[in-house]
């Protein structure tokens, strides 16, 4: 691998001083755009795994996540103000809907459905300037990829990156080196929230704004490399700027991929979108990275700047639910009362949920009653641990009081489906810590628990830590990979018939050291243990008829497309549906038989669970109905 030199930062006025070689700035410029203009930028949005990690069959079943791209439609709005077009090549959903299009999922090519995408889009468009967008370190081989193929088919377009993770990955120095060496062929490196310095830079080539306007870019060009540090992150009225949702497709993504945590509460057809109210966060958690991609503080929309956005994607393009992508959605009381009330009074007309979670301290009354009233229909509260020394060691901004409380206030809105942010494997953590955050999370009785174990991530406190201490890995991309979700290493596990769940976890669990801490692969088991005891075990004694319904939609999309090669889901489906109608479908005991019989290792299981076929007997939910 090349070493790079240090990250050194220059300030913009520096390009005036003659510390800085300005000169080699704007003979790099005007190399790269003859003429001197940006006129059209093609914004590409690489799929979120890459062919390795990519299933067709998991597509085609619709569980991959295929989030509008909202964030470079931002930045296309911008470039519009300024007179610059800009197009969007969704390569994710294009992978997507061409996998769910496919009829013979043999002959489906990914490599081809990218390929062809790319080519069709620059030599219609003929870019100026093509952004590669990449916000997930999980992205990272598949925007590399996307970035190579786009040298060879237009060699002489500069080509720019920007994102979370290539934020990220170039401040922390541990990956630094390995990014740089990566994306060799790129030319432009934008930093943060981008969509203002990104149009500075189109205006500065274009003639329009000096050198000096430069800000968050890092110029390369050979062994040349120039970083302008200055920051110009959006407020006020540039923060109000709304995507161009032309450009976002929004309504019909949700037909190729899952949006938010809570697509299943929607019936089949409904047309999800997403939206952003406020940008940062108010936590410190060291294994988050918000706080230095945004900024420290939050940063809000006017109220209604965020109520019109609502109303277009339903009026012009029929969205009926959106998931916020804040990261604080609660931060500031009175303002989020204040648009919960405006959705309300305006007549928005959405759902909505909060899927990347809430911080239990904001979960008031007088806001859940708000958010309730304006159409929230599921958050996830950001609880980690219920042990409180964990919580100081992560600086979560909790206490288990505060998780309690929160719990107790949305038990009495039942038609927000509430799940809580689990997570395990923090450095130090043993088995008694562990044990804290199940007996809590019991206490909460709340609907669903997602547990991720720890994936520490470049640019975050506990990654640096975890570093120095010999324990987080060499800074390589290749095992940015986590457990559970679409493209998990659980999922993996799952494809080649090595069921998580077929492990004795209970064993594990009674036979561990309280003060011991769990090696890695202990952890798998500890998932598998609190994934069924504090979301499946808990469904017996569900006695609201709305809740009773929530759980059901749910299992529905465990057993048909997150694990349908899973009895335990099948089972509790079933279990559900006998609960609601009164017996089960004979289809359901079917396919639950089926799995049964046809894998003794699962029989085998049901009877370590105590869980049998003779549960689902008619008789019973008949007398029970």
């Amino acid at each position: 691998m090349n070493q790079v030199a240090p990250l050194d930062k220059f300030n913009a006025a520096d390009l005036s001083s003659g510390s800085v070689p300005a000169q080699r700035v704007e003979e790099i410029l005007a190399r790269h755009f003859p003429g001197a203009a940006i006129e059209r930028v093609l914004f590409i949005v690489p799929p979120d795994g890459d062919r390795e990690m990519f299933n067709a069959t998991t597509a085609q079943l619709g569980r991959y996540a295929n989030y509008p791209p909202y964030g470079v439609a931002v930045l296309a709005a911008h470039l519009r103000k300024i007179g610059v077009s800009a197009e969007i090549v969704n390569l994710n959903d294009a992978v997507l809907k061409a996998a769910r299009d496919c009829a013979e999922l043999a002959s489906f090519d990914y490599e081809r459905v990218v390929a062809d995408h790319l080519t069709a889009a620059v030599e219609r468009f003929k870019p100026n300037l093509i952004g590669v967008t990449c916000m997930f370190s999980q992205t990272h081989r598949s925007a590399v990829n996307v970035c190579n193929h786009l040298k060879t088919i237009a060699p002489q377009v500069p080509l720019a990156i920007g994102g979370v993770h290539i934020t990220n990955s170039i401040v922390g120095g541990d990956t630094r080196n390995s990014l740089f060496d990566e994306f060799a062929m790129v030319n432009f490196f934008f930093f943060y929230e981008a969509e203002l310095a990104f149009a500075a830079f189109c205006e500065v080539v274009n003639g329009q704004k000096p050198l000096t306007d430069l800000a968050q870019v890092l110029v390369r060009d050979g062994e040349f490399q120039l970083h302008v540090a200055n920051m110009n992150r959006p407020a006020g009225e540039a923060l109000d700027t709304a995507p161009a949702l032309d450009l976002m497709n929004p309504g019909a993504m949700s037909a190729n991929g899952k949006i938010g945590a809570f697509h299943y509460l929607k019936p089949a057809g409904a047309k999800l979108c997403t939206s952003l109210s406020n940008r940062g966060c108010r936590a410190q958690c060291t294994f988050c990275s918000v706080r230095n991609f945004n900024g420290v503080g939050v940063r809000g929309r006017s109220v209604q700047s965020v109520v019109s956005e609502l109303k277009e994607m339903r009026e012009v393009y029929g969205v009926s639910h959106i998931m916020w992508l804040d990261d604080d959605l609660l931060y500031d009381h009175k303002r989020a009362v204040t648009l919960f009330n405006e959705m309300v009074r305006q007549n928005v007309g959405l759902t909505w949920d909060c899927s990347n979670g809430v911080i239990a301290a904001s979960c008031t009354d007088e806001i859940i009653a708000a958010a309730a009233a304006s159409g929230c229909i599921g958050l996830n509260i950001g609880m980690e641990s219920g042990n409180a020394k964990i919580l100081k060691q992560v600086r979560k901004p909790g206490t288990v009081k505060n998780f309690l409380e929160a719990a107790e206030v949305l038990h009495r809105y039942e038609q927000i489906h509430a799940r809580v942010f689990l997570m395990i494997g923090f450095p130090g953590e043993t088995f008694s810590d562990i044990l804290d955050t199940i007996n809590v999370s019991k206490q909460m009785d709340l609907d669903w628990y997602s547990v991720t174990p720890l994936q520490p991530l470049p640019n975050t406190p506990i990654y640096d830590k975890m570093i120095q201490d010999g324990l987080a890995g060499t800074g390589s991309f290749q095992n940015v990979r986590y457990l559970g979700g679409s493209y998990g290493k659980g999922r993996k596990k799952a494809e080649k018939k090595q069921h998580i769940m077929l492990q004795n976890f209970d064993a594990l669990i009674s036979a561990a050291d309280p003060a011991a801490i769990p090696n890695p692969d202990d952890i798998e088991v500890i998932w598998a243990y609190m994934n069924y005891h504090l979301n499946f075990e808990r469904l017996a004694a569900i006695r609201s008829a709305v809740k009773l319904d929530q759980a059901y939609k749910a299992l529905q999309y465990i057993a048909d497309v997150v694990a349908p090669d899973d009895p335990i889901g099948h089972y509790w489906r079933a279990y559900l549906h006998g609960r609601i109608a009164g017996k089960v479908e004979p289809l359901m005991r079917k396919q639950l038989s089926s799995l049964l019989d046809a894998s003794p290792d699962w029989r085998a299981r049901f009877k370590d669970l105590s869980l049998s076929t003779t549960d689902l007997d008619d008789t019973r939910f008949a007398a029970s109905a």
